[in-house]
């Protein structure tokens, strides 16, 4: 009998759930970015971004944010009515002053079109000849050939009226027009009208579909009509439609049919409805356009109420709303007769069934609404865990605890082992063992790692193991053995337990979860992959996948993933439930999981309870489409689609990217990498990446997107862009340093060779003018010491030896002149070499008689020689002037010195003959080599006609 109860409760109450649950609708409105709550028509372009119609304004939407475009963005009209994607991925726009497109980030117009401006646009589509056609409300149909003028159709041509609200085409390529007086079909040229005359069972049509299998949907104000080549069949709220006023259709893949009416959605998938309203968690009741999105969520505009987007049906909620006493759900359990009983803290218990909420008064016999637990015994009976005690139901009679039978509060759990010994987990008492009638405390004292237990369950082997808040504690044959961090466990603090289908045993805690490998605990935390620490509970469904509720939803984990070989990411094996696709809150209650016969999974939350059909759920196979939306530059903005050039001030660099995924946009992993910077592909979930400081260089941003089932986009979107380096870091300014730098070493430089010349100029000075005074001085006054000793009465040995002395020093003396006058810097100019020259020639020729002719007329008399050069070359010429008045029986002696380009030549000659045959290798010749050698010049010595020399080498003036 209790089974026939259970299988009536499983096939008829929970059925009927369907009567009080309240479905995930995620609502977007003006709160959220939307420019108006009224949402005319909807469309998504090839990017994955949708496209919204509104009675003010355009709006594109990536899952997070809003953009709004109004007429200062291009559009005719911010009144938006009517949009349609292309087959060339243009989005045409229809609104109350005509037609725009949007291509290329921006929003344009057709000169060819401007006769539609003053008309109200409210449906677009495109025929399979690539032609357009504009539905207008009032002023008929407008056919558009791109590049040709528009044709107008109307009442005039055929068209049965001119207010055209949607346009389809068949595999045939008959195109159906839908009016407020009836279908017009344009077939082989000609229209074929359809009204309630012919046979249309409603002519007021709103909107109109063709399926896969040629099918023609038509939403009319008194219901739904399909026509499926010969017949036309109405389906309205008689037939289970939620309300006959349609106002929007969209067809599915599989050829169901989504409607939406004033009065709700409804779902026809070709045999039943199932209906959507308010109470189902949409915003409002009246719905105007509809969208089946590239991963298969539908879309609902609706009047006043925005845009409501429906994940799937895998999810039914309810709260207080429905009829839950308490938000704060801890725990489930079906009793003996098949009763779905749920526990809150604060509300008692209460049964769910045939989509009511009912205790059955058993509330009102039990000593405390804070429940924590539900078990149900092997007997039928449903025990209960209260904050002030122990109770359970058997048939109609509830048991309670008396504080002497039951002295412990806050029972956290209610475990029946194999053997039928009872053990319940208390909050601060330890846990009690229920034997035979009796109970037994167990606590530290015996072994427990902490009074604080919050569940036991029995191993495969017999033994028990408890959850503390001190960590594990095994109870086998008698012995108490605890487990704590040192043992494996990621936290101490343990909430839950379970043993799965292979034995093994796994515990969820405050810092991840762990799993018993037959000697100590192996955790798997947040480092994993794990994506929250707080782990309130851990189960495991029918088809082997662990469930566990965090602070941040439930985490479907598949430990086959986890553990698997060759799986590079164990991050794959971790799926997050959360609010977004469906679960009514994010955090989870400690414990608050059950498995129904039915496979669903009940979760208790902090803000109501979520029933889950795994079955159902597929997630979201479709990748996510990534985008880089924005680069922001110190502050300013630039386009990421175009390569950049930025200075080196301008190096704190952030990029915006998006990935579309519109199932959980918020549990999106973006992988980026800019080349240079970064070594490998980083990590976020976060929708923006800063780089501060950057160097020059050029560089490349990369970043691509994986959705909540691990499918990568397919495209790695990047942007390009150079910071260019500071002048100090171009090559021409290191170049110019470097310049400098020698400038500044060669300045220093001449300078200090500057500072020693003028010194050594100095020296040579006073050396010369001391040679002079003092040296010269001296032996002139021998010398005329001498002449005086002469005049005296002296023999005449005597007198030849101071005559000797006397010419001796006159001769140092004349030696000593030329030294000096070598020396003295206040003699190197030319103009000083050839005022010598010739001084010398009047002293030693004078006496021949000879004439000299001077040629230093190209010669520059003011520049300085260097003293080698200066004195080598004086030195030369008396040598070959001695040479000259010793042998030399010519009259007239030449003497030239010319500069030509900065080499200089030299000769001195005579018109004699006497040095023919004369040796060509005497001293005074050697000595006159080698001070030409000294000077770096040539010197060429001619005695066969006369005597000449001829000196040439670089002269080095300055």
């Amino acid at each position: 009998m209790k089974r026939l109860l259970l299988i009536f409760y499983i096939s008829i109450g929970l059925t009927q759930f369907l009567e009080a649950q309240r479905y995930p609708f995620r609502t977007f409105s003006i709160e959220e970015g939307l420019s108006e709550s009224v949402v005319y028509d909807l469309t998504q372009d090839d990017e994955g971004y949708i496209w919204l119609a509104t009675g003010y304004g355009l709006n594109r939407f990536d899952g997070i944010r809003f953009q709004n475009y109004f007429e200062e963005h291009g559009l005719n009209s911010s009144r938006i009515r009517s949009l349609f994607k292309d087959s060339g991925g243009k989005i045409w726009i229809g609104s109350e002053a005509g037609v725009n497109f949007w291509e290329a980030d921006s929003i344009h117009s057709v000169p060819v079109l401007s006769s539609l401006q003053n008309m109200t646009v409210i449906s677009i589509y495109e025929d399979n000849l690539g032609d357009f056609w504009f539905g207008t409300d009032g002023n008929g149909v407008w056919q558009y050939s791109e590049g040709e003028l528009l044709t107008q159709y109307s009442t005039s041509n055929g068209l049965v009226d001119n207010r055209v609200r949607a346009i389809a085409e068949r595999g045939n390529g008959e195109l159906w027009f839908a009016t407020r007086e009836g279908v017009t079909i344009l077939r082989d040229g000609n229209f074929v009208n359809i009204t309630e005359e012919e046979g249309l069972p409603n002519q007021r049509i709103r909107d109109l579909k063709v399926d896969g299998d040629n099918n023609v949907w038509i939403g009319t104000r008194g219901g739904l009509i399909k026509y499926d080549g010969d017949n036309f069949t109405l389906l309205e709220t008689k037939d289970g439609l939620v309300n006959n006023l349609v106002q929007t259709l969209t067809i599915t893949d599989d050829g169901d049919v989504w409607v939406g009416t004033e009065e709700g959605a409804s779902y026809y998938d070709g045999n039943q409805f199932q209906n959507y309203t308010v109470e189902s968690g949409l915003s409002t009741e009246m719905i105007y356009s509809s969208l089946l999105d590239l991963e298969g969520n539908i879309w609902f505009g609706s009047y006043g109420g925005g845009v409501n987007l429906f994940l799937g049906n895998y999810f039914a909620n309810y709260d207080i709303e429905q009829g839950l006493p308490n938000k704060l759900v801890t725990s489930f359990s079906e009793d003996g007769y098949g009763r779905f009983w749920i526990a809150t803290y604060g509300g008692g218990i209460t049964a769910l069934a045939n989509g009511t909420f009912n205790d059955y008064e058993v509330n009102s016999k039990l000593p405390d609404n804070q429940v924590y637990t539900l078990f149900t015994d092997s007997r039928g009976r449903m025990w209960i865990g209260m904050g002030e005690g122990l109770a359970y139901i058997e048939g109609t009679r509830v048991k309670v605890f008396s504080d002497q039978e039951f002295p412990y509060p806050k029972v956290r759990n209610i475990m029946e082992a194999s053997d039928g010994t009872y053990w319940i987990s208390t909050y601060d008492d330890g846990i009690i063992r229920f034997q035979d009638g009796t109970f037994n405390q167990i606590t530290t004292e015996d072994g427990l790692a902490s009074n604080r237990v919050l569940i036991s369950i029995e191993g495969d082997d017999g033994s028990i193991w408890i959850a503390t808040y001190g960590g594990i504690t095994r109870f086998k044959e008698g012995e108490f053995q605890s487990f704590a961090i040192q043992e494996g466990l990621p936290n101490n603090a343990v909430m839950n337990l379970l043993k799965d289908d292979n034995g093994r045993i796994w515990a969820s805690t405050f810092g991840g979860i762990a799993w018993f490998d037959g000697l100590k605990f192996q955790s798997i935390t947040q480092d994993e992959g794990l994506p929250d620490r707080v782990c309130y509970f851990i189960h495991q469904n029918e088809n082997g996948l662990y469930w566990i509720g965090t602070t941040n939803g439930v985490v479907r984990f598949d430990a086959d993933i986890y553990f698997g070989e060759g799986q590079d990411d164990q991050r794959q094996a971790f799926k997050v439930l959360n609010k977004e696709q469906g679960l009514i809150a994010d955090e989870l209650n400690l414990g608050a999981v059950y498995e129904d016969e039915e496979g669903y999974l009940w979760f208790g939350t902090v803000e109501g309870l979520s029933r889950f059909n795994p079955r159902t759920y597929k997630g979201n196979q479709v990748p996510p489409k990534v985008h880089i939306v924005g680069v922001n530059v110190s502050g300013r903005e630039y386009q990421p689609d175009e390569r950049f050039l930025l200075s080196h001030e301008e190096n704190n660099i952030e990029f915006q990217y998006s990935g579309i995924n519109f199932t959980a946009p918020n549990q999106i992993l973006y992988e980026y990498k800019l080349n240079g910077i970064d070594a490998g592909w980083q990590q976020t979930s976060a929708r923006s990446v800063k780089y501060p400081s950057l160097p020059p260089g050029e560089y490349t941003f990369q970043v691509h997107a994986r959705n909540i089932n691990g499918a990568w986009s397919p495209d790695i979107e990047k942007v390009k862009f150079t910071i260019a380096a500071p002048f100090w870091m171009q090559w021409w300014f290191w170049i110019l340093v470097l310049a400098i730098v020698v400038g500044i070493i060669f300045l220093f430089y001449n300078y200090y060779r500057a500072r020693k010349m003028v010194d050594i100029e100095r020296m040579r000075v006073r050396i010369a003018s001391d040679l002079h005074d003092d040296v010269g001085a001296s032996l002139t006054e021998i010398a005329l010491q001498s002449d005086f000793l002469q005049a005296g009465d002296a023999d005449t040995e005597f007198k030849k030896s101071l005559e000797q002395i006397g010419k001796q020093c006159r001769k140092i003396v004349s030696s000593l002149d030329d030294i000096v006058w070598s020396i003295d810097a206040r003699n190197d100019t030319l103009g000083d070499l050839t005022d010598r020259m010739q001084d010398y020639i009047l002293h030693t020729l004078e006496s021949k008689n000879m004439e000299v002719n001077y040629d230093f007329d190209n010669l520059k008399m003011d520049n300085k020689l260097p003293v080698s050069v200066k004195e080598n070359v004086y030195l030369i010429f008396k040598e070959a002037v001695n040479n000259i008045a010793k042998y030399s029986n010519g009259d007239r002696v030449n003497i030239e010195m010319e500069n030509r380009n900065g080499y200089f030549e030299f000769i001195i000659a005579d018109n004699g003959t006497s040095g023919k045959g004369t040796k060509k290798t005497g001293h005074g010749l050697r000595n006159m080599d080698m001070r030409a050698k000294r000077i770096g010049a040539d010197i060429t010595i001619n005695t066969e006609d006369g005597f000449s020399i001829k000196v040439e080498g670089k002269l080095n003036t300055n």
